[in-house]
């Protein structure tokens, strides 16, 4: 019998950008989260209270980003986005601090995910058929 190599991706390849409908109702979902922590925020305006931003961005938007990682950002993108009207209409302090944390923490979890899934469907693993 000959060598043969079979080769097999680890992990599925990297999928085109899609921008759908699902990932639009995801930013809409991450916007009315994002205000209402804001309003919960500036009720009362504790310390531990600004830690919720961390929580309801990193731990929803990476469970909803194992269905589908476009929808993961788009919650966190709708979540940083509802800081904008919420800094010019209600608090300028509240509005600016979810906006930036929430594009920080985006930014962070995007590069950690997106160069470890492009890592994994890099990945090539040889089998060879021992003799």
């Amino acid at each position: 019998m000959p060598d043969t190599k079979q080769k097999q991706n680890v992990g599925r390849p990297e999928p085109k950008f899609k921008f759908g409908i699902g990932t639009i109702i995801w930013i809409i979902i991450g916007f009315i989260v994002s205000w209402i922590n804001m309003i919960f925020i500036k009720g009362s305006m504790e310390i531990w209270s600004y830690l919720t931003v961390i929580f309801t961005t990193i731990i929803p938007g990476v469970i909803i980003g194992l269905k589908d990682r476009y929808w993961g950002y788009g919650y966190m993108i709708g979540f940083a986005f509802a800081g904008i009207p919420f800094l010019i209409v209600v608090d300028l302090f509240v509005g600016g601090y979810v906006f930036a944390t929430a594009i920080f923490i985006f930014v962070i979890v995007m590069l950690i995910f997106w160069t470890g899934w492009r890592s994994i469907s890099a990945i090539r693993r040889v089998e060879e058929e021992n003799d």
